[in-house]
Parts: C-alpha cells; structure tokens; sequence
C-alpha cells in the first residue's frame, strides 16, 4: 500500500504496511535490540581505563542549544543518525564560538544534509590537543513516529582517538513525547558509550519543549552521569528561545531566527559558577523553516503554475511515470487555497484529456479559488466540451493563435447489432424483467427503447444544462450566445472564439508573464506545486504517529481477479480496518458494474468498516449498477452533479450458435451425462476465442435463470434500502436499473453530497475528528501498477508481471467476452455504450 501524507499534510512518504506497537515501526523495535548487544551491561566491573577512545557525548554535543531530539533536526545526525529521517529538504548550519575572539575560529563546526543523509565536521581545542571530528550518518524510517539511523565517525588533528559506529534510534510514540537513545562503540578499542535523550511537550505542539539527556560510558559506568537538561520556547513561529544545563560543564541560553530558507543563531555559554566563558554562533541556509514573516505577515506576490496533461489517472505507475494523478492535482490547488501568498493560478492545459467528471473537479477548484478572491489564467491549445467545466472557472483564458475547440454538444448513442447477429447466425435472448435496465439492448434491438430514450435524454440534458450554467455565469454570456457556440461548435478556431467571449487573448506560452503583470498590475512570481509552502514546511511541529485517512480506488469493472480486482481490494479494506492508526476510510469508485460476487466482496467489507470508523465513497464518472452496489454501505456517498450512477437492477442474456457454426463450417461433438451439461457447450470462434453455446436454453432452463435474475434484483433492491437507511418500497421507485445523474441522484436519496474528491476528503476528516489544518497521512491502495506500457507496445504478456495494461481498443469484444464468460448469470452491469462514451469523452478532453 503506498502512502502520501497531504494537508492539511506533509509531503510524500512511504509508511508500514503494519505495526507491532501503535506509531512503531519493526525496525524500530529491531533497532532496540540491536543497541542492547552493542552496548554491553553497563553496570559490570569498571576497566582500567585512562578514558574513552572517542570524544564523549558532552564534548560532540558543545554546540546544541537543547537535546538533539527537542529541538528541530539536532545536528543533522551528528548526535543521533536517526534525526535524519524527520528532515524535509538539503540544509546546512554554520556555527563557531569566540572562546579568542569574535573572528578567531578556533570552535567551529559544519553540518551538510538532505533528507535521510548527513555529514558533519566539528573542529575542537580538547584539553590542549586540536581535534577535528568527522561523522557520516545515514538515517532511516518514516520520520513520523520512528525511525533509526547509523553513522561512522572518525578522526583528525593532534589526537590519537579511534573512528567508533554510532547506531540511533528515535521513537515518537505521541505528540508529548520523544524518546532517542543511541549507542557508539570504538573500532579500536572495547569503549562504548550509551545515551537516552528525553523530550517533553507539556503542549504536545512546538511551543514548549523539555529535555533531558543522560550518558553513560565504559569509562565512568554509573559512578558519574554528566546528566544535562534543557528546555524551548517557541512562542511566535520561527523564533526560539532555548536553555540548556550540563552537568559539570555550565549553562547555556541561546536564541534562533528563521529566516525561511535561512536562520540565525547564537547561544551564551556559562560556567557551573556563572561566570561567562564564550559565546557561540550560527547560520543556517538551505531548507524553508517556519518563520514571522510567511506566518503572520505574508505576502500575495505569487502564482501556481499547474500543468495538466492527459487524463490525470487516479495512480501513477510505481516506474518510468512522473505524471500527475487526480488527488495531487486537486491537492495542489486545495494547498494554494489555503496559502496566503498564492495570488493565482496559472493552468497549462496542453495536450489535457480528461474526461467530462474529472474536469468537473479540477474545475470546483478553481472555483473554489476564485471565491477567495485569487485568479485563474487558463492556457489553452485544443479542447472539446470538458474543456469547458475549466474556461467557466478561468479569469483570463488564453489560446494559442492556432488552437481551437470542438464543442458540439452531448450525444448518449449505441450502435445495434440485433440484426448483423441475426443475420450471421448468433442467436440472442435478452432476459429484461427491469424496466431501464438496458444493457442487452445492444445485442437485442435495432434502435433504442423508449425507457432508454428518456434515460439518456435526460443525462444528456443534465449534462449540457450544468456546462451551460458554469460558463454562462463564468464567462457572462446569455445562454443563446452559448447555445449558439454549440451550433456552430463542430470546430471554432481560437480568432472566433475570442469574438465569443470565450477566449479573452491569444498567446503563446512565453507570452504569459506579460498577461499576468496586465492582469495584476505588477510581476508575480510562478512557482510549481512542489514550492508550496504546506509542502515544504519542516515536520517538527508535530511528534508521534499522523492520523490516517485509506484511500482506496475501485476503478474498472466489478470483476474478481481485473478491473477493480475485487479480492485485493476486500483484503485491502481489512487490513486498513485492522489498523488503529486508521481513522477514516474513502472508496474512490469509477466503475460500470459487472459481477455481482466482486462487487459484494467490498461492499461487506465496507459495512464491517462502517462499524467502526466512518465511511465516505467518492463517485468519478460513473459509479452505476456493480459501482453503486460497491458504494450503499457507505456512511455518506459524495457525487459528482454528473456521475453516471444508480442503475440498481441486473440484465441477463443468453447467446447461441444459430446457423454461424455451420457457416464457418465448425463442428463440435462430445459426450454428456446431466440434461444441461451441453447448454455452453458449442463452438470456439477462431481467431477472437470467444466460445458460444450450441444450443438455446430449454423453457425450463430460461425461468431458472430468470428466477436467479429476480431474486438478485431483490437482494440488490434490500441491500440499498439497508445501506441507505430507506424502505424498500422506497429503493423500487427510484431502481428498476434506472441511470441518474449525480445531482438528481441526491433528489432521489441515492446519494448524500455533491462535491469533488477534495470535498469526500474533508468529509472523512471532520467524521475521522481531524481538526481542520491538522495534518494527517493518506494511505492509498490498492497497490498501483509497476509499469504503465504506452498504447502503441504489443501485449507482450505482461499482465503474467501483474502490470496494468492500458485500455483495449476494442471495448465492444471485452465487454462480450464478460457477458458471454457468466453465460446467463444476472449481472449488475450499465449498458455497453455508457463504458464507450466514458472511455471516449476522457479521449476528447
């Protein structure tokens, strides 16, 4: 299961897929073990020893301002390895003391990191003797509620001391308290060195944090502990104010300014009497630090670029795909909301291909950030009606020269192949007992009947009637001037559409700084998604495990081993459910239907989860018949205003070798003992593989497959009325297989809100208890595919490898080859032309 901590979030990460102990990971608790037989027992006979081989934790620790744990990043593993793991972004600290002179640097030390590795230099006058202290260290885990590290030290200058490993661990079981230990052992010597680093948040915020540490070596053993005690304050963002006490060696305080990118520091140091003995400094560049400025006086000076190419697919593949999905997308935006630098967005809609729901989202968004008060630039070249959900939320939308739309509408159409079957000799016989369930048609009829008819009529109608109102009201034209676009919308060249109103200018991509200083009346800076402040805050503020939110895609047709691979999604809902740190759950569902036995797999899941912590299903395009029987058990079902859904009935079918046997000159023959063993027994058609029965079903077989039809719609039909909290009288009326939109969906009580993906995820937090701003960690599953193979690669049968393949372009054939595979099974299924549509809509962008 992969994890991405958002916001109110963090940035990507990779949590467990299981814990032994709440917010610890195994390694962790390995680690512990591992320090217990690097450090033997410390309270055995004293050696005879004139002291460590190594510099003691006091003397490697002179230039902390408080114990490595309680204070940000320590010293970037050069005290405990393991601090390695919480760090955000590459940083480098400065520091040197005036022991003789403000420019003599005699003390002085620089520590170099990037997440998870560091390397520290500290040259020290020890006693008369120069040493130059060198550490690399390497650390490990999830930064969050443990972690662990290891670094390899060595030395320099006059001494003669060993190079020593130092193993670390770090546990942050909550938000009031952190708990290092680390343990050294020299290369040339038996010494060793172990210490416990304890801090304290009586908050459980960065406010105010104490400390404690305590040593113990080798040389010493118990009979002297040089103890040391700290605290910090931090009583406006980014300004800090520290003490620290060493046993034996003095008090210090010392003050810390984030600058953003930057930092000053600089610490007075007394001895055990009072007296002054030096001063130390520091500076600090590299990682964004919170800071005065950027939390209380921020400046509106900056856009997000946003680049949005193809169909901003739900999962990336795990290799070779640095595309966006969905969820960063809309995350990115929610982020520049929420940020009060974040003038506006600039959106970079080349070569988009989203289909008309995802659009819808990406759309909301915008929308939502034009609410408050920011604007939205859309760059443009080519587009079709979906398009158009992101010009209706645009302030100034821009297209290049030679662009153009096709935006000629909505159409819901099939084409029927009753006839063509007839006539090459396959025989079909539509089990229909539900009124608009409609799926057979295809195979059944030569044009639509009238309950389609009105079905489709009427999404197409919502279709058009919601596209209509956003760009109307976005873009101020009269509802004639855009029906009139649609007349004429078979190809608009850019010049046209900005006679419209449509399009406001016409530009090329370099041109766009200019557009932005007319549009604002100064020069924002662009900046992209990965520079947004959320995102590049350090992870200090907080200790202990995150909160955490599963977010699950059930995308494709219900189907057991493919399409929403119902089995590892069931067992992914348990695992998610088994957690404690879990406290919310989102279905994201995109699905036509298909087996009633995959979709029943997840939808029991759901209802065991419903029991113990909220359950939100978020509806993409479609979500109709299998995809609604997925989402009924869901504590609240978010929906887009045009997500295909509803569709609650099954269809059944039978085909049969009617003549095109003999045709092809087939010949099939066999031996029998059951009177219905022969009844999908018939001839394989060569080439496709498709094999088709040889015989049509007796009268008696017909209503056994009809019954099972019937009795399934019932306990579809109970099943809803169940999750829905509804009578059953109540699911008949708005069922019998009948699509709905989203928004009259939510009429008919099919489902509880509409809104995007960002929308279902605020829903979960605040039912999860979440404060809003809080961060918390998205656990995404199931697990995405190794590969996503470009439509143009042969089939190389790599789906053996368990990678996705990329959709087949002949939809029809697969869509049969299900239908012909269950021979006669009811299944809860849209017609064929809905999957079509969907498939073809994302194409056209």
């Amino acid at each position: 299961m992969e994890s991405r901590l958002l916001p109110g979030t963090l940035l990507p990460g990779t949590l467990p897929p299981g814990t032994l102990l709440p917010g610890m990971r195994l390694p962790g608790i390995l680690l512990l073990g591992m320090l217990l037989l690097v450090v033997p027992p410390l309270w055995g006979q004293e050696e005879e020893s004139g002291g460590l081989g190594f510099l003691p934790w006091q003397e490697r620790t002179a230039f902390l301002m408080s114990s490595p744990g309680s204070l940000r990043f320590g010293l970037y593993g050069f005290a405990n390895p393991a601090l390695l793991a919480t760090l955000h972004e590459p940083d480098l600290l400065f520091q040197w003391s005036d022991r003789n002179g403000f420019g003599e640097f005699d003390d002085w030390a620089l520590f170099a990191a990037v997440p998870n590795l560091g390397f520290g230099v500290m040259e020290r006058k020890v006693a008369g003797e120069r040493i130059r202290d060198h550490r690399l260290a390497l650390g490990f885990g999830s930064g969050e509620a443990s972690s662990f590290g290891v670094a390899y030290g060595w030395y320099g200058g006059d001494a003669d001391l060993d190079s020593q490993v130092t193993l670390g661990a770090l546990l942050r079981p909550s938000p009031f308290l952190s708990i290092g230990l680390t343990g050294t052992r020299s290369f040339g010597s038996a010494d060793y060195e172990g210490v416990l680093d304890l801090g304290l948040r009586p908050l459980g915020t960065e406010r105010i944090a104490l400390s404690g540490e305590l040593p113990v070596n080798s040389v010493d053993r118990f009979s002297r502990i040089p103890w040391a005690a700290g605290a910090v304050v931090e009583p406006v963002a980014g300004i800090r104010v520290a003490a620290r006490y060493v046993d034996d060696v003095g008090f210090s305080t010392g003050l810390e300014v984030s600058l953003g990118t930057g930092g000053l520091r600089s610490q007075v140091h007394l001895d055990t009497g009072g007296s002054h003995r030096f001063n130390t400094y520091g500076v600090r560049l590299g990682a964004y630090d919170r800071n005065l400025r950027d939390t209380h006086f921020p400046r509106r000076d900056t856009y997000l670029q946003l680049r949005i190419r193809g169909s901003l697919p739900h999962q990336r593949a795990r290799f070779l795909d640095s595309g966006k999905t969905l969820q960063e997308t809309l995350d990115a935006l929610e982020v520049a909301r929420r940020n009060p630098r974040i003038a506006g967005v600039v959106i970079d809609a080349r070569g988009i291909g989203l289909s008309q729901g995802r659009a819808w989202e990406v759309g909301a968004a915008l929308g939502a950030l034009r609410r408050e008060g920011r604007k939205v630039v859309l760059y443009v070249e080519r587009g079709g009606m979906n398009v158009l959900h992101l010009v209706a939320e645009a302030d100034r939308v821009v297209m290049d020269p030679r662009g153009s739309l096709t935006i000629p509408g909505y159409l819901i159409g099939r084409t029927y192949l009753a006839e063509l079957l007839e006539d090459v000799g396959i025989g079909v016989d539509e089990f229909r007992e539900m009124e608009y369930k409609s799926a057979f048609e295809t195979f059944s009829r030569t044009g639509m009947s009238e309950a389609e008819r009105e079905q489709s009529r009427r999404l197409v109608d919502g279709f058009y009637d919601l596209v209509r109102g956003n760009v109307t009201q976005g873009r101020e034209l009269e509802e004639g001037a855009f029906d009139a676009l649609i007349r004429e919308g078979i190809l608009l060249p850019a010049a046209e559409l900005r006679e419209t109103g449509l399009v406001d200018t016409l530009a090329r991509p370099q041109e766009l700084d200019g557009i932005l200083e007319e549009l604002e009346g100064w020069k924002p800076r662009r900046i992209g998604p990965q520079d947004l402040l959320p995102h590049r805050e350090p992870r200090d503020d907080r200790w202990g495990p995150l909160p955490k939110i599963g977010l699950l895609y059930a995308i494709g047709p219900t189907l057991t081993g493919t399409g929403i691979r119902a089995r590892e999604l069931a067992e992914e809902i348990r695992s998610l459910r088994a957690r404690d740190d879990v406290k919310a759950l989102v279905l994201r569902v995109d699905s036509p239907g298909g087996d009633a036995l995959a979709a029943d797999l997840v939808a029991e899941e759901l209802r065991k989860t419903a029991e113990e912590i909220p359950v939100v299903v978020s509806m993409g395009d479609l979500a109709a018949s299998g995809g609604y029987w997925i989402s009924m058990y869901a504590d609240t079902i978010v929906a887009l205003p045009i997500s295909v859904t509803g569709s609650i009935g099954v269809i059944g079918g039978w085909f049969w070798d009617a003549g095109l046997g003999d045709r092809l000159r087939l010949h099939v023959d066999g031996v029998q003992r059951g009177p219905s063993a022969d009844a999908r027994f018939g001839p394989a058609l060569p080439l496709i593989g498709l094999g088709l029965p040889g015989r049509n079903l007796t009268e008696e077989e017909r209503n056994r497959l009809v019954g099972n039809l019937n009795r399934l719609y019932d306990e579809f039909v109970e099943k809803v009325a169940e999750g829905r909290g509804m009578d059953p009288a109540e699911v008949r009326e708005v069922a019998e297989g009948r699509v709905w939109t989203g928004e009259d969906a939510l009429d008919a009580g099919l489902v509880d809100e509409l809104g995007n993906l960002t929308a279902t995820l605020r829903i979960a937090r605040e039912a999860a208890g979440i404060p809003e701003g809080e961060r918390f960690a998205i656990l995404e599953g199931p697990e995405s595919p190794l590969l996503d193979f470009p439509p143009f690669l042969p089939r190389l049968g790599v789906e053996r490898l368990g990678v996705e393949q990329p959709p087949e372009p002949d939809l029809l054939q697969t869509y049969l080859e299900m239908i012909l595979e269950r021979g006669g099974e009811p299944l809860p299924l849209l017609p064929f032309e809905y999957v079509h549509w969907h498939h073809r809509m994302g194409e056209g962008g």
